[in-house]
């Protein structure tokens, strides 16, 4: 991975960057073009930027660049195909690369277009925790399984029938973690992995990383080259950047979890916890659109910034 040139779209963006600002808190978006990703764009426009003590990139890819990285007004573009796996991984560290040498601040969130965070609520949140070390996400998990040894499936689905007798897990899902288990094993060296039984990572949605933890994924990156190793850009980047982060000890992270300030919206919603930091705009996993999502995050923008915002 190439994160040695940087080019600004223009002298003006450019002199931005002179000297390091400090701010208490960076945000990366994950972005892409979309018609429907128009409406979050102008949802994050709104009030990304009108903090002083928050500054908020779109992440955005593009292999036509004659840069590795270019850096516009609101966006930080990196030199590589868009998609899934492994741009999404790639325009983070890109993004992680870029703050970390222009900028100076205390925490770094990465989060995306359908999603909506209370600034206020949340700089409250970062001045009561410490700033090293630090991890902020509701942790996933998955079950080290392979084709040979499905234990440990076993033991999520049973704790998922617990509470619903008739849970089922997609044949995708299994065939993910089954692909996810080969690729995690060889890169911990682990020929036992299945002793661990469970692979905790940062939701890719909503997780905060104090300066220092960047700086040591940055170093892994830059220096010892992990993104070569053993296939670890081939799985999702939030479980890749979870496993990047354990190296080269396998253990549960020290993490604060955020459940208590998180939602994902599934439905039309009208009323907001007052704990809520972060919103997830969801409901496309069940009606196969996103026109509530859209409704649903223009309402957020309204309800907590601007109560005129159209999009």
């Amino acid at each position: 991975m190439r994160l040695k040139t940087i080019k600004y779209e223009s002298e003006e963006v450019a002199n931005e960057y002179k000297e390091k600002k400090h701010y208490k808190l960076i945000i990366l978006i994950i972005a892409s073009d979309a018609p429907h990703y128009e409406v979050f764009k102008k949802c994050w426009i709104e009030y990304m930027n009108k903090n002083e003590n928050i500054k908020s990139f779109f992440l955005y890819s593009n292999e036509n660049l004659d840069t590795d990285i270019y850096v516009s007004k609101d966006s930080i573009i990196y030199n590589c195909k868009e998609s899934l796996i492994p741009g999404i991984l790639y325009k983070t560290i890109a993004g992680y690369y870029f703050s970390q040498k222009k900028l100076s601040y205390d925490f770094m969130l990465r989060t995306n277009l359908s999603s909506f965070i209370n600034f206020p609520r949340l700089l409250t949140y970062l001045d009561n925790i410490e700033r090293n070390n630090i991890w902020v996400s509701n942790l996933e998990l998955m079950p080290f399984i392979s084709d040979t040894n499905m234990k440990n499936y076993y033991d999520v689905l049973e704790t998922l029938r617990q509470r619903d007798k008739q849970a089922v897990i997609p044949e995708k899902t299994i065939k993910n973690w089954k692909y996810f288990t080969s690729v995690l094993g060889k890169f911990y060296n682990n020929d036992n992995i299945f002793s661990n039984k469970q692979f905790y990572f940062m939701a890719g949605s909503y997780f905060i990383l104090s300066n220092n933890i960047i700086k040591q994924l940055l170093y892994e990156v830059c220096v010892n080259n992990i993104l070569e190793k053993d296939d670890i850009s081939t799985i999702p980047d939030d479980v890749a950047i979870s496993a990047l982060l354990q190296w080269p000890t396998f253990t549960k992270p020290n993490v604060y979890d955020s459940q208590e300030t998180s939602l994902i919206c599934y439905n039309l919603e009208e009323n907001y916890n007052e704990t809520l930091i972060h919103i997830r705009n969801r409901t496309d996993l069940y009606y196969g659109n996103r026109d509530i999502d859209m409704k649903n995050m223009v309402n957020q923008v309204k309800k907590f910034y601007n109560p005129n915002f159209e999009a």
